[in-house]
C-alpha cells in the first residue's frame, strides 16, 4: 500500500497546502501558542472524525484529493513522518501511536529541528526495544524564517 502527503509552502503567501492520500496527518507548531496539532481538513457531512484522509494512491484511479490550507508565520514549525513511527510496535504488539509521537513533540517543542528528530528517535528506540525492521521510519522537520 503506498500513501502520499503533499506539503507545500509558499513564503509569499505565508501559507503552507496539504494533501493526503491515506497518510498520517502532519503536524504543526504555532509559535504563539507553543502546541502541536493534526493538520487534518474540515470534516464533511457524515464524516468520522478518524484518520486516514482520503485513500492510498492507486486504490481508485477516480479519487479526488483534498487540499487543506494553513497560515503560517514566522517561528511556526511543521513535522511530516512515515506511518512506520506511529506503527513501531513494542515487545507487547502494541503501537508506538499518534498520541505518544505528540507527547515526545510537545515535551520537545523548544529543541532545534535536529534534537526534536534526534528526541522522536531516541523514544521511539526505547518504547520498541529492537531495531525498526517493521517499516521504514522516515521524518521531516521544518521552520518558517
Amino acid at each position: 500500500m503506498t500513501t502520499a502527503a503533499v506539503v507545500a509552502y509558499y513564503s509569499q503567501e505565508n501559507k503552507v497546502r496539504i494533501s493526503y492520500a491515506g497518510h498520517p496527518p502532519v503536524l504543526y507548531w504555532r509559535a504563539k501558542d507553543k502546541a502541536w496539532s493534526y493538520a487534518r481538513p474540515p470534516r464533511r457531512k457524515g464524516q468520522s472524525d478518524g484518520f486516514p484522509l482520503n485513500i492510498p494512491l492507486a486504490v481508485d484511479l477516480d479519487t479526488s484529493y483534498g487540499q487543506l490550507t494553513i497560515s503560517m508565520i514566522s517561528g511556526d514549525r511543521l513535522f511530516v513522518y512515515t506511518d512506520g513511527i506511529i506503527d513501531a510496535p513494542n515487545p507487547e504488539g502494541e503501537s508506538f501511536g499518534l498520541g505518544r509521537l505528540k507527547d515526545v513533540l510537545d515535551a520537545n517543542a523548544g529543541t532545534p529541528l535536529s534534537g526534536l528528530k534526534s528526541a522522536v528517535l531516541k523514544t521511539l528506540n526505547q518504547y520498541t526495544e529492537k531495531e525498526h525492521t517493521h517499516d521504514d521510519v522516515t521524518m521531516i522537520a521544518m521552520e518558517i524564517c
